[in-house]
C-alpha cells in the first residue's frame, strides 16, 4: 500500500517542476522515457544560475549515479563540475569543465573512505600531470597558536537546534520507507557563507535534496581563522535520516 502515495506524490512532483525553472524526468532501464511504474532511473535538470544548469541522474528509487553541469538549459556545452559515483553512492571522482573542455583539477577518491587518491591536472582537455597525494612527501605544516575550525553558530549545540527545527522528511522517502546517511560536501569561505556544496555520499533523490537544502539555508557559519585572519575551510557534513 505504501506504493501509491509514493507514486501519487511523484507524479505531482513532475507536473510542477517541469512547468518551473527544473523539471524531473524518469527513464526505463534502457535509458528511453518511460512511465513511472516502468522507472528505472530518474533524471532531474535545475538552473543553478544565469550561465549554469545542472542535472543530475539518479536511480529511480536509489543514490545518484552522476551529474553534470552545462552552460545552457539543453546540456549541449559542459561547463562547470563533473561528480560520479559509485554504486553505493559514494563520489568516485570530479572534473572540472569550461567551455567543453576538462580545465583544472580532477579528482578520483578511495571509495567509501571519501579521500583523495588521484588528482588529475588537465588543460584545454590535455593531461598535463598525475598527483598521489599519498605518495608525495608531507610538508612540516605551519600550525597556528590562535587556528580555529569553522563552525556553525553556537557548535554542536547549536547545529543539533537548527536540525531540528528545520529538518524535514520528505514525503517521497517516507512513501518509499527509504532512510540512510546523506553527506554534503562544502566551503565556509572567509566571511562564513556556505559556496560549492555537493552531494558525497548520496542516499535516494528527495534525501539529498533535503539535506542540500539544510546547508544551503543554513545562514553565515563562524568562519576558520588562522594566523591572524579568517580562512576558507573545507567540510564534510553528514545527515541522518531515520524512520
Amino acid at each position: 500500500m505504501k506504493k501509491l502515495p509514493f507514486l501519487f506524490l511523484l507524479i505531482l512532483n513532475l507536473v510542477a517542476r517541469s512547468q518551473g525553472k527544473d523539471a524531473l524526468y524518469v527513464f526505463d532501464e534502457n535509458w528511453k522515457p518511460t512511465k513511472i511504474k516502468s522507472a528505472k532511473f530518474l533524471l532531474h535538470t535545475h538552473q543553478v544560475n544565469d550561465t549554469c544548469w545542472q542535472w543530475d541522474y539518479y536511480n529511480f528509487v536509489g543514490p545518484l549515479i552522476n551529474t553534470e553541469q552545462y552552460r545552457d538549459k539543453d546540456g549541449k556545452e559542459l561547463n562547470g563540475n563533473s561528480y560520479h559515483y559509485n554504486v553505493s553512492g559514494f563520489v568516485d571522482s570530479t572534473t572540472t569543465f569550461r567551455a567543453g573542455k576538462r580545465n583544472g583539477d580532477a579528482w578520483k577518491f578511495s571509495g567509501d573512505s571519501l579521500k583523495y587518491r588521484i588528482k588529475y591536472i588537465y588543460r584545454e582537455d590535455s593531461l598535463v600531470e598525475v598527483i598521489y597525494p599519498d605518495k608525495q612527501k608531507k610538508d612540516s605544516s605551519i600550525s597556528y597558536k590562535d587556528e580555529k575550525e569553522s563552525e556553525y553558530p553556537g557548535g554542536k549545540a547549536g547545529w543539533s537546534h537548527y536540525l531540528m527545527k528545520n529538518l524535514k522528511y520528505p514525503d517521497r522517502a517516507i512513501s518509499g520507507n527509504i532512510q540512510g546517511k546523506v553527506s554534503v560536501s562544502f566551503i565556509v569561505d572567509k566571511d562564513g557563507y556556505v559556496i560549492a556544496s555537493y552531494i558525497a555520499h548520496s542516499v535516494e533523490y528527495s534525501l539529498d535534496e533535503e539535506a542540500l537544502r539544510i546547508i544551503k539555508d543554513s545562514g553565515k557559519w563562524e568562519p576558520a581563522f588562522q594566523n591572524g585572519h579568517n580562512v576558507k575551510s573545507y567540510k564534510l557534513q553528514p545527515l541522518n535520516f531515520l524512520q
